[in-house]
Parts: C-alpha cells; structure tokens; sequence
C-alpha cells in the first residue's frame, strides 16, 4: 500500500513538474516573442526618426546661409627654455621646507566630457542577397575595417554648392544606400575604442576611399556618416568646395575658426585659404556634440616602432626599454594641436604600461609619497634626451606620453604631460600643470605636504614638481620663472 502510495506522489510530482516546465517554456515563448515585437517596433520607431529628421535637414539645408569672418588661426603658445637648467647639489633628498607662492591665477580647463551617441540599428542583410554585398577594405592605422556596400550603390554626385542642390544631395544621401557602410563605421569605432577625433578620421578616410578623392561629394558623405553617428557638425561652402566645421569645448591651434550661438567651430582642412565662408546652421535632430577628448586608448593592432631605452640618472636600476606601438604614433601625429590638459587627460597605452608600470612600481614600492614622487621626477627629468619643438619637428606641437616614450626627444611640456599622468595613476594624486611665461612645469597636491615652493588653491596646497629642471627634487622652482604671472590649470 504503501508503494503504491509512493508511486502516486511521485507521479503527482512528476506531472507537476512537467506542467511547470511547460508553462516555464510557455513563458519563454512568450517573453521572446514580446522582446522581438518590441525589438522591430524600436527598430521602425527609430527608421521612421530618421527618415523625418533627414527629411526636415534636407529642407532646413534649403534655407538661407549665413555669412562668417572667419577668426585667425590662433597659435600655440610659444615655450620650452632653449638650454635645460641643472639644479645645484644637494646634500639631502629630505623634503624642502614649505614657501608659499604668488601666482597669477587659474585657467578653468573643461572636464573630459564625452556625449552619448545613440546606437545605430544594423539593417538586416537577407541570405540570398548576402553573398552579393560587396566588402570596401579601409585600412586604418593598421586596421583593416571591411565595409559593405550593397549591389549598385553609386556615389552622390553634388553639381554645384548652391542650396537647392546640397539639399537634394542630402535626400539621396539619406534614401538607403548608405546604412550598411554607415553600420560599419560606427561598428569600426566600437571596435576600435575611436574617440569622436578618431571617428572623424576613420569617416573622412571611408569617404574618400569610396568617391576615390578628397572632393565635395567625398565631404558631403562623411557629412551624413556623421550626422547619422549623432555627431554635432555644421556643412560650409567657400570658393566652390564644401567644409565641415566642428564645435570644440577646448582650443584647438592653427585652425580658422568663428562663434556661433556661443560656440566655437574650427575647420580643420589645412589646404584652406579664404577669410571668410557661409555656413548652414541647420541643426540635424538629436545632435549629441562633438569632443577631441580621449577618455579610452584606440585599440589599433601594435606594430613595433623604434625601441628606446629611459634611465634615471639616480636610480639606475630604474631602467626601461619599450618599443611604441606605430599605429598609435602615427593616429597621434594627425591629432590637431590643442590645449595641454587634452594631453595629460589621455593615459598611456596598455603597451606602454605593461612595460613601464611594474618597473617604476617596484621603485617607489615602501617609499613615502615624497620620496616617490622624487624618484619619477628624476626618471622624466634624466631618462629623456632633451630638444626643443622647433628643433625636432620645426613647429611647436605637444607629446602623448606614448610619443614622449617613442620620439628620440621632448620638451617641457611633453614632460610635465607625462610626469602628471605618472604621478595621478601611480601615486593617486591631483595635479596642476603650470605655465610660466615661456615654460610648463607640474605642482602635486600631496596629502602630507606641502614640500618646498607650493601655490594654495581653494585650501589645498601644491607642491612646484618641474621634470625638465635636471636634478631638481620636488619642491624646487626653476630659476628666472616669474611665479607672479604662473597659470595653474588643475587636472580634475
């Protein structure tokens, strides 16, 4: 009795549990079938967003341009000290005592800042179309970025730059025929970790490589890859050709540029000669802005440059032997020159902390933060051979610090970029840079300090750290530096 008893409860559980995983895989089905109604409804709500926005950009394009007098380009300030001073001896490494500082003021710097820019839906390829959607490979620094284009897409051909006929380039730019290329660049820039200035770069190269020139049709299509990608732009027109003109937060040298609504645009075309260009402040809907800021490392593939070995002088067991990544150098040198902070915001690469990181841990491991702090300036100040930008590229131009590692050379202010990032990511520190008339030189916030020369801002108090002062310790002021017409721009 008592096993048939047994078998029945069993058997109650049994086809209970068959019920419940029929309802659970009925709840599955369901679910699933909800996520993909909601999934193709979001995907047509987005589409038929698009399709108005472009529609009402194609009309707004219609309407009456504005005139600009463009502003001169605006040059980089002139520094580095033509010979590199050597600090005198000193008998002790002990911190220096305090001396506060007059100083000239702050330079607010804009936070790292980048916008959130919408995600592009990937148009379904059918499998019988598949095996004819033609593959376009761009190669971007080392990347090679496969983008697709469907049978017969052909190239928006833009007759004149007057405002009926961008126009109605932009509704044929808009019909269709670019959303496959439009997903691969933006699946690029995933990829890739591509800031807005590396989207830009990749654009203009997908652009040109598909109109086979640097023309107005090409600017015209990486117009729309970029409006479509959520970046802020404005289309221009001067002497027959199209620009594009790009908002910036931070300055950026050696480019014409002009204010509009508060906002300044450079245009960043190095073959531009006018002084003046009409500009279409057509507006594209959900526009999201555009940063030359680097807030992650561009994962381009590594091939070895040059090697190059950096030792300090007092501790020689500090010794570093690193081969940059070229793909990297070469996105870099096509960086534009902008303000120091976008620099020394920018961290090194994973490459170049795998090589450098364990060694100068292992040297300020124990070490109070002065004494650290000591030991990585005397590596920036000895372990680099010193030149000024007009000596080694003819031009002032500022160092990543991966191009600090890699060129044979650097200055000033490629050293206190480099001396700021060190001593924020290895020390956990705030730092200023400061500029001297002439000169950039760092002051760290120390926690127990401050340790010789220092400025007070709101309260806190940071200590001079000079990395092109050879053999200064911290603390110490370069001489002949006029502290009462000092900038300090606080890396926040």
């Amino acid at each position: 009795m008592r096993k048939i008893a047994l078998t029945i409860s069993a058997l109650a559980l049994a086809l209970t549990a068959t019920a419940q995983n029929q309802t659970m895989e009925q709840f599955r089905k369901e679910a699933l079938q909800e996520f993909r109604s909601f999934r193709k409804q979001a995907k047509q709500e987005y589409s038929d967003f698009r399709a108005k926005a472009n529609a009402e950009y194609a009309e707004f394009l219609k309407e009456a341009w504005r005139e600009y007098q463009l502003k001169p380009k605006i040059d980089p300030p002139k520094i580095d000290p033509p010979v590199q001073p050597v600090a005198p001896p000193r008998q002790s490494d002990k911190p220096i005592s305090p001396k506060p500082l007059v100083f000239g003021g702050l330079k607010p710097i804009p936070k790292p800042v980048v916008p959130k820019m919408p995600r592009i839906n990937v148009p379904t390829v059918p499998p019988d179309e598949e095996p004819l959607i033609l593959k376009m490979p761009v190669d971007f620094y080392g990347a090679t970025c496969n983008i697709r284009l469907r049978p017969g897409t052909g190239e928006v051909q833009i007759t004149d730059i007057s405002e009926s006929a961008i126009s109605a380039a932009w509704t044929k730019l808009a019909d269709g025929r670019y959303e496959l290329m439009l997903a691969d660049c933006v699946a690029a820039r995933d990829r890739l970790h591509l800031c807005d200035w590396g989207y830009y770069l990749l654009t203009k190269r997908v652009a040109e490589e598909f109109c086979e020139a640097r023309n107005n049709n090409s600017k015209m299509l990486q117009a729309y890859l970029m409006t479509q990608a959520g970046y802020k732009i404005r289309i221009a027109r001067a002497s027959g050709r199209i620009f594009l003109m790009f908002p910036s937060q931070s300055t950026i040298y050696n480019a014409p540029l002009f204010k509009m609504d508060g906002v300044n645009y450079y245009l960043l075309d190095d073959d531009f000669g006018g002084s003046s260009i009409n500009v279409s402040n057509a507006a594209f809907p959900g526009e999201q802005g555009f940063s030359i800021n680097i807030t992650e490392q561009p994962q381009f593939p590594y091939q070895a440059a040059t090697s190059r070995t950096h030792k300090a002088s007092k501790h020689p067991e500090l010794q570093v032997t690193f081969a940059s990544n070229k793909n990297l150098i070469d996105f870099y040198n096509a960086f534009p020159t902008t303000s120091w902070d976008i620099f020394s915001y920018t961290s090194l690469s994973q490459q170049a902390k795998d090589a450098l990181y364990p060694t100068l841990r292992k040297a300020i491991e124990g070490k109070d933060e002065a004494a650290a702090a000591n030991i990585l300036i005397n590596f920036v100040q000895t372990g680099f051979q010193y030149k000024t930008d007009g000596e080694q590229f003819g031009r002032e131009r500022s160092l990543f610090g991966d191009e600090t590692l890699h060129y044979p050379y650097s200055d000033c202010e490629d050293r206190a970029i480099l001396y700021s990032i060190l001593v924020r990511e290895l020390l956990g520190l705030d730092v200023a840079l400061v500029h001297y008339p002439g000169h950039l030189a760092t002051a760290v916030c120390f926690k127990g300090g401050p340790y010789g020369d220092y400025f007070t801002v709101a309260n806190r108090k940071f200590t001079v750290c000079d990395p092109t002062y050879i053999g200064a310790n911290i603390g110490m002021t370069m001489p002949d530096m006029n502290n009462n017409e000092a900038e300090l721009m606080i890396l926040r």
